[in-house]
Protein backbone atom coordinates (compact mmCIF):
# COMPACT_ATOMS: atom_id res chain seq x y z
CA UNK A 1 0.00 0.00 0.00
CA UNK A 2 1.19 3.52 -0.48
CA UNK A 3 0.59 6.21 1.56
CA UNK A 4 -2.22 7.85 -0.92
CA UNK A 5 -4.08 4.54 -0.56
CA UNK A 6 -3.45 4.25 3.31
CA UNK A 7 -4.58 8.03 4.13
CA UNK A 8 -8.09 7.22 2.02
CA UNK A 9 -8.82 3.73 4.12
CA UNK A 10 -8.68 6.25 7.06
CA UNK A 11 -10.66 8.59 5.47
CA UNK A 12 -13.60 6.14 4.46
CA UNK A 13 -13.25 5.02 8.24
CA UNK A 14 -14.24 8.26 9.84
CA UNK A 15 -16.59 8.88 6.67
CA UNK A 16 -18.39 5.66 8.10
CA UNK A 17 -18.07 5.99 12.16
CA UNK A 18 -19.31 9.77 11.29
CA UNK A 19 -22.46 8.33 9.34
CA UNK A 20 -23.09 6.04 12.42
CA UNK A 21 -23.02 9.10 14.80
CA UNK A 22 -25.06 11.01 12.70
CA UNK A 23 -27.58 8.08 12.52
CA UNK A 24 -27.30 7.21 16.76
CA UNK A 25 -28.76 11.47 17.17
CA UNK A 26 -30.97 11.39 14.21
CA UNK A 27 -33.04 8.15 16.11
CA UNK A 28 -32.42 9.77 19.97
CA UNK A 29 -30.01 7.10 20.84
CA UNK A 30 -26.34 7.62 22.61
CA UNK A 31 -23.93 5.70 23.91
CA UNK A 32 -24.55 6.99 27.24
CA UNK A 33 -28.14 5.39 27.11
CA UNK A 34 -27.08 1.82 26.44
CA UNK A 35 -23.85 1.85 29.46
CA UNK A 36 -26.75 2.82 32.32
CA UNK A 37 -25.82 1.38 36.01
CA UNK A 38 -28.51 -0.18 37.20
CA UNK A 39 -28.46 0.25 41.23
CA UNK A 40 -29.99 -2.44 43.03
CA UNK A 41 -33.62 -1.16 44.83
CA UNK A 42 -31.84 -2.36 48.34
CA UNK A 43 -29.09 0.07 48.06
CA UNK A 44 -31.19 2.89 46.68
CA UNK A 45 -33.58 1.75 49.85
CA UNK A 46 -30.23 1.48 52.54
CA UNK A 47 -29.03 4.66 50.69
CA UNK A 48 -32.82 6.82 52.03
CA UNK A 49 -32.66 5.65 55.25
CA UNK A 50 -28.78 6.66 56.32
CA UNK A 51 -29.61 9.57 54.77
CA UNK A 52 -32.85 9.61 56.78
CA UNK A 53 -31.70 8.44 60.00
CA UNK A 54 -28.66 11.27 59.84
CA UNK A 55 -31.55 14.22 59.05
CA UNK A 56 -33.03 13.21 61.97
CA UNK A 57 -30.05 12.73 64.45
CA UNK A 58 -28.94 16.58 63.36
CA UNK A 59 -32.20 17.84 63.68
CA UNK A 60 -32.48 16.34 67.27
CA UNK A 61 -29.33 17.07 68.36
CA UNK A 62 -29.54 20.98 66.63
CA UNK A 63 -32.79 20.89 68.61
CA UNK A 64 -30.94 19.98 71.65
CA UNK A 65 -28.71 22.70 71.36
CA UNK A 66 -31.60 25.23 70.90
CA UNK A 67 -33.25 24.29 73.82
CA UNK A 68 -30.31 24.55 76.03
CA UNK A 69 -29.97 28.00 74.37
CA UNK A 70 -33.30 28.59 75.14
CA UNK A 71 -32.97 27.38 78.87
CA UNK A 72 -29.64 29.79 78.96
CA UNK A 73 -30.92 32.55 77.27
CA UNK A 74 -34.25 32.23 79.86
CA UNK A 75 -32.24 32.30 82.96
CA UNK A 76 -30.42 35.45 81.72
CA UNK A 77 -33.24 36.95 81.11
CA UNK A 78 -34.94 35.86 84.70
CA UNK A 79 -31.78 37.01 86.06
CA UNK A 80 -31.90 40.54 84.57
CA UNK A 81 -35.57 41.16 85.75
CA UNK A 82 -34.53 40.33 89.22
CA UNK A 83 -31.94 42.47 88.94
CA UNK A 84 -33.76 45.37 87.51
CA UNK A 85 -36.50 44.72 90.14
CA UNK A 86 -33.66 45.27 93.16
CA UNK A 87 -32.49 48.06 91.12
CA UNK A 88 -36.08 49.91 90.89
CA UNK A 89 -36.64 49.06 94.63
CA UNK A 90 -33.05 50.46 95.62
CA UNK A 91 -34.20 53.59 93.14
CA UNK A 92 -37.70 53.54 95.36
CA UNK A 93 -35.59 53.44 98.83
CA UNK A 94 -33.53 56.36 97.78
CA UNK A 95 -36.73 58.03 96.33
CA UNK A 96 -38.18 57.14 99.71
CA UNK A 97 -35.12 58.28 101.55
CA UNK A 98 -35.03 61.71 99.63
CA UNK A 99 -38.59 62.56 100.34
CA UNK A 100 -38.25 61.76 104.24
CA UNK A 101 -35.09 63.85 104.23
CA UNK A 102 -36.86 66.58 102.46
CA UNK A 103 -39.52 66.29 105.13
CA UNK A 104 -37.49 66.65 107.94
CA UNK A 105 -35.26 69.40 106.27
CA UNK A 106 -38.50 71.64 105.68
CA UNK A 107 -40.12 70.73 109.34
CA UNK A 108 -36.55 71.35 110.73
CA UNK A 109 -36.25 74.95 108.38
CA UNK A 110 -40.21 76.27 109.56
CA UNK A 111 -39.77 75.63 113.39
CA UNK A 112 -36.39 77.13 113.06
CA UNK A 113 -37.90 79.90 110.87
CA UNK A 114 -40.74 79.97 113.68
CA UNK A 115 -37.75 79.95 116.75
CA UNK A 116 -36.27 83.28 115.04
CA UNK A 117 -39.91 85.01 114.82
CA UNK A 118 -40.32 84.27 118.52
CA UNK A 119 -37.22 85.31 119.19
CA UNK A 120 -37.44 88.55 117.48
CA UNK A 121 -41.28 88.83 118.49
CA UNK A 122 -39.89 88.48 122.05
CA UNK A 123 -37.50 90.76 122.17
CA UNK A 124 -39.53 93.76 120.48
CA UNK A 125 -42.01 92.76 123.50
CA UNK A 126 -38.94 93.17 126.50
CA UNK A 127 -38.27 96.44 124.54
CA UNK A 128 -42.00 97.95 124.86
CA UNK A 129 -42.08 96.76 128.31
CA UNK A 130 -38.51 98.42 129.06
CA UNK A 131 -39.97 101.62 127.01
CA UNK A 132 -43.15 101.80 129.06
CA UNK A 133 -41.00 101.57 132.67
CA UNK A 134 -38.65 104.16 131.41
CA UNK A 135 -41.63 106.65 130.75
CA UNK A 136 -43.20 105.41 133.99
CA UNK A 137 -40.27 106.30 135.49
CA UNK A 138 -39.10 109.50 134.54
CA UNK A 139 -43.00 111.19 135.12
CA UNK A 140 -43.57 111.27 130.81
CA UNK A 141 -41.57 111.91 128.28
CA UNK A 142 -42.07 115.07 125.82
CA UNK A 143 -41.27 114.05 121.66
CA UNK A 144 -37.45 114.88 121.77
CA UNK A 145 -36.72 112.18 124.66
CA UNK A 146 -39.69 110.22 122.46
CA UNK A 147 -37.50 110.84 119.36
CA UNK A 148 -34.58 109.82 120.95
CA UNK A 149 -35.93 106.24 122.70
CA UNK A 150 -36.97 105.54 118.73
CA UNK A 151 -33.47 106.37 117.50
CA UNK A 152 -31.70 103.92 120.00
CA UNK A 153 -34.59 101.25 120.19
CA UNK A 154 -34.62 100.89 116.47
CA UNK A 155 -32.74 103.33 114.48
CA UNK A 156 -29.15 102.54 115.41
CA UNK A 157 -29.81 100.12 118.34
CA UNK A 158 -27.34 100.94 121.25
CA UNK A 159 -26.73 97.43 123.66
CA UNK A 160 -25.08 100.11 126.46
CA UNK A 161 -27.56 102.97 126.40
CA UNK A 162 -30.29 100.31 126.74
CA UNK A 163 -28.73 98.45 129.57
CA UNK A 164 -27.67 101.65 131.46
CA UNK A 165 -32.11 101.64 131.03
CA UNK A 166 -32.27 98.30 132.49
CA UNK A 167 -30.30 99.28 135.55
CA UNK A 168 -31.81 102.90 136.33
CA UNK A 169 -35.49 100.96 136.03
CA UNK A 170 -34.36 98.64 138.65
Amino acid sequence: MRKNDFITAIFEEIKESLLVIDGKLENGQSGDEKRKIVIPKELVEFLNRSIDQSVRENISRLNLSSQDQFRDLNQKLGGLIHSVKELTKVRRKRKLIFRKLVVWQSISALLLMIGLTLFIHNRQLSDNALKFRYIEACGGIDSKKLLKLDTVFHVNRDELVIEKMKNKDQ
